[in-house]
């Protein structure tokens, strides 16, 4: 009989306290709650959440003040960093298959959510959206992309199907990470804009109920984004004149970058 991999538990602790972080939920100095509340939240002992804990704290994330609490590090711009670091290290063949099974994807899951859809569920997209409004006006390449995250994730919530959902998650942090760089270095006039009539596009499919419309939407502008990415590693190429693809991703980056795949839905039992 096959032996199931090895949960680990801590790892997921600290991949939901991650999140927390990603999305503003948890901000430079605050505190975070107590042991025993997270402990109760997660369901999970103390051992495994100071595991989490020191995953977070090694990362540079969280400061631990031994009788004080531990508290969230000014993180922005490392986080930021960490990202393009881990894209780099991707190289441009694995981001371009990543956009290959986002367009398997999110087609399929943009048709199933727009036949699943509820009333009130599409304004939740309407809220996203106006929020990426603002930030295409302000030409906040990092605020937008984050709502593109937003609107992404919902609109995968949306389709109704856990494993779907899973998968997509782990996909969006990967594509995430670039994100903001493709846009600082988009050929087209104004990427934002254009990115942002794509979502408004999607969005009206969905509201008309139009599953085979909303999907088509959806491939176009993720093959937009695609291009985008050829279009960035075609000048990358030209100015560092380096060959930008790599074979693989060395075991000890992949350890120290796995906190940033956020979000994992499953629920474990801890061993």
């Amino acid at each position: 009989m096959e032996k199931l991999p090895r949960i680990n538990l801590s790892e997921i602790i600290a991949d939901k306290i991650y999140q927390d972080i990603l999305d503003g939920k948890l901000k430079p100095g605050d505190r975070l709650p107590p042991h025993e509340q997270l402990c109760d939240r997660w369901g999970v002992s103390r051992v495994t959440l100071r595991e989490a804990l020191k995953k977070l704290d090694t990362k540079g994330l969280i400061e631990i003040h031994q009788g004080k609490g531990t508290y969230v590090r000014d993180h922005k711009r490392d986080l930021i960093e960490k990202q393009f670091e881990f894209h780099s290290l991707l190289g441009e063949k694995t981001i371009i298959q990543l956009f290959e099974a986002r367009k398997i994807l999110e087609t399929a899951m943009a048709e199933l959510a727009t036949a699943r859809v509820t009333e009130e569920e599409i304004r939740a997209l309407d809220s996203v959206l106006e929020g990426m409004a603002e930030t295409v006006k302000e030409g906040d390449h990092l605020g937008f992309a984050r709502f593109d995250f937003k609107f992404h994730k919902i609109i995968g919530g949306l389709a109704k199907n856990d494993v779907l959902e899973m998968m997509l998650e782990k996909i969006q942090f990967l594509i995430q990470a670039q994100q903001r760089e493709m846009f600082e270095y988009a050929h087209d006039s104004n990427p934002l804009k254009s990115s942002y009539e794509d979502h408004i596009d999607i969005c009206r499919m969905i509201r008309e109920r139009n599953t085979s419309g909303a999907g088509q939407k959806m491939y176009q502008h993720i093959q937009r984004m695609e291009n985008r990415v050829q279009a960035y590693y075609r000048d990358k190429q030209k100015r560092t004149n380096i060959p930008t693809q790599r074979n693989e991703l060395p075991q000890n980056d992949i350890e120290s970058l796995t906190i940033g795949l956020s979000n994992q839905r499953a629920k474990e039992v801890e061993e």
